[in-house]
C-alpha cells in the first residue's frame, strides 16, 4: 500500500539553529503515526513542513503523492491541520464559522456547504449547538469544533498537534475517540504529534521518538517497549555484596543497593536465557530465591530510557559479550532449557540442607 505521508531526510534550519535533523518516516492510508518528543523536540516544525507551510533547508517529503517543496499548493489542499492553539472566532456561531471556512476551501455552492456543515457537526457531537456563539462553548467543545473545521474540505490527511492540550479527561477521551474513528472508519491518515505518552499509546500504530530535531526511535508502541528490554523482578530472602557481584557480570541493575530486603530489578533482551542464569547465580551466591516475574514496561518508561540514552537500546553484560564468550556460557539450546530447573533444583537442595539439624 503505497504512503499517504513519506518524509525523506527532512530538515530545516533556523539560522544556525537545526530544528528538525533528517527526520524520515512513511504513513500509509488509516494509519495514525505519532511524533512524540518533549517540548522543543521539533514536532510542531516538522508538521509546518509537512504541511508545505515551511520550505525544508534539505530532504523532502511528499504527502498525498505531492512535494512539499514543488507542489506545496497542492499539498495544502489535501491536508486538514489542527494546531496546538486553534484561533477559533468565537464571536461566531459553529455552522457560521465553518460556512467561512467551506467557502475558503471553495465549496460555492450554498446547499453544498450546509450539508457538509451539518455532517460534520452531527460528527462532532455539535448538531444541536449549531446556533450557539462559541465564546459560551467549554475547551472541549471549542476543540470539537476545530475538528470540524480541519474537516471541511474532506482531506486525506489530517495533522493534529497536540489535540487534547489543557483539556479535562471527558473532553479529551472524546477528542481521541473521533481521531481513532477518522483513522478506522473513514481511512483518514493522521500525524499526531504530542508529549502525552499515554495518549500516542493508545492512539498510534506506529511513531518516531525525536529529541532535538532528531528521530531517536521508530517503530509500534509494543516495539519501542520491547526496545528497551524486558524488566525483571527477582526477589530474595537477603541481599549480599556476593550476590551483587555475580549479577552484575550477567545483566543490567536497576536497583544497585548491596544491603538489605527487598526485590532487585534488571533487565535483559532475552529473558528466555538470561533468568535461568541469574537464578543460578542467585543460588551459588547462598541466597533464598524467592521468586522471578516480568514486569510489563510501559511507553513512559522506554521513552525515558530512549531519550536518557540517545537512542540506545541498553544491553545488559552477557548480551553484549562476544560470541565466543556467549557460547562458552550457554554451549547448546538443551543446556539453555535445562538451565532453569537445574537451577531451581539446586535451590531446593540447599534449603533441606539448611532445614536439617
Amino acid at each position: 500500500m503505497a504512503a499517504v505521508i513519506r518524509a525523506a531526510g527532512l530538515t530545516r534550519d533556523f539560522g544556525s539553529l537545526r530544528a528538525v535533523d533528517g527526520l524520515s518516516f512513511e504513513a500509509a492510508p488509516g494509519e495514525i503515526y505519532g511524533l512524540l518528543g518533549p517540548n522543543g523536540a521539533g514536532k510542531t516544525t516538522a508538521m509546518r513542513l509537512l504541511a508545505a507551510l515551511l520550505t525544508p533547508t534539505a530532504g523532502t517529503a511528499y504527502v498525498a503523492g505531492f512535494s512539499v517543496v514543488e507542489r506545496p499548493r497542492e499539498v495544502r489542499a489535501r491536508i486538514g491541520i489542527l494546531t496546538e492553539v486553534p484561533g477559533l472566532y468565537v464571536r461566531l456561531t459553529p455552522a457560521e464559522y465553518l460556512d467561512f471556512f467551506a467557502q475558503l476551501y471553495g465549496l460555492a455552492a450554498k446547499a453544498q456547504r450546509a450539508a457538509r456543515i451539518e455532517e460534520l457537526l452531527r460528527l462532532v457531537g455539535l448538531g444541536d449547538r449549531r446556533s450557539s456563539v462559541m465564546r459560551t462553548f467549554s475547551k472541549g467543545m471549542q476543540q470539537r469544533v476545530a475538528i470540524a473545521r480541519t474537516l471541511i474540505q474532506d482531506p486525506p490527511v489530517l495533522l493534529f498537534d497536540e489535540p487534547t492540550a489543557a483539556l479535562d479527561p471527558e473532553a479529551a477521551r472524546g477528542v481521541r475517540d473521533y481521531v481513532r474513528d477518522l483513522a478506522a472508519s473513514r481511512g483518514r491518515t493522521i500525524l499526531l504529534c504530542t508529549h502525552n505518552l499515554p495518549e500516542a499509546e493508545q492512539l498510534c500504530h506506529r511513531l518516531s521518538i525525536i529529541q532535538g530535531g532528531r528521530q531517536l526511535a521508530e517503530g509500534s508502541p509494543a516495539a519501542l517497549k520491547a526496545r528497551v528490554g524486558t524488566s525483571v523482578v527477582l526477589r530474595v530472602g537477603e541481599r549480599s555484596p556476593l550476590l551483587f557481584e555475580k549479577l552484575a557480570r550477567l545483566v543490567t541493575l536497576d536497583d544497585a543497593q548491596v544491603d538489605g530486603v527487598g526485590p532487585i530489578t534488571y533487565r535483559t533482551n532475552d529473558p528466555a536465557r538470561v533468568n535461568p542464569l541469574v537464578v543460578r547465580a542467585a543460588v551459588e551466591a547462598g541466597v533464598d530465591v524467592l521468586g522471578l516475574g516480568e514486569a510489563a514496561n510501559s511507553l513512559e518508561e522506554a521513552y525515558l530510557r530512549l531519550i536518557t540514552r540517545g537512542g540506545d537500546a541498553p544491553s545488559s553484560p552477557v548480551e553484549s559479550a562476544p560470541s565466543s564468550e556467549l557460547r562458552s556460557r550457554d554451549a547448546s539450546s538443551e543446556l539453555r532449557s535445562r538451565a532453569i530447573s537445574s537451577a531451581l533444583e539446586d535451590f531446593g537442595a540447599s534449603l533441606s540442607e539448611r532445614r536439617e539439624p
